[in-house]
């Protein structure tokens, strides 16, 4: 069932969001079907299970730095 974003916020705070055919407009999340809420304890390990899916992850607490962060970088030293 597809919900909007709001919606899901509401409904779902500080967790993660899986969701399969979301309306994107520009950065943001319009609305979307939800395929699982997830915790950030559990978010890495429900990723790399679904690889391939193609669902979107988003996290319902905007702005803050919470749960898992991934980056590739290059520490360069003189």
């Amino acid at each position: 069932m597809r919900e909007s974003w709001i919606a899901i916020i509401t409904q779902y705070p500080d967790r993660w969001i899986a969701l399969r055919n979301p309306e994107i407009d520009g950065p943001d999340i319009l609305s979307g079907e939800v395929v699982a809420v997830i915790s950030d304890d559990d978010i890495i390990e429900f990723e790399d299970e679904h690889v391939g899916e193609g669902l979107i992850y988003r996290r319902t607490t905007d702005g803050e730095l919470n749960g898992p962060i991934r980056a590739n970088f290059v520490i360069e030293t003189a």
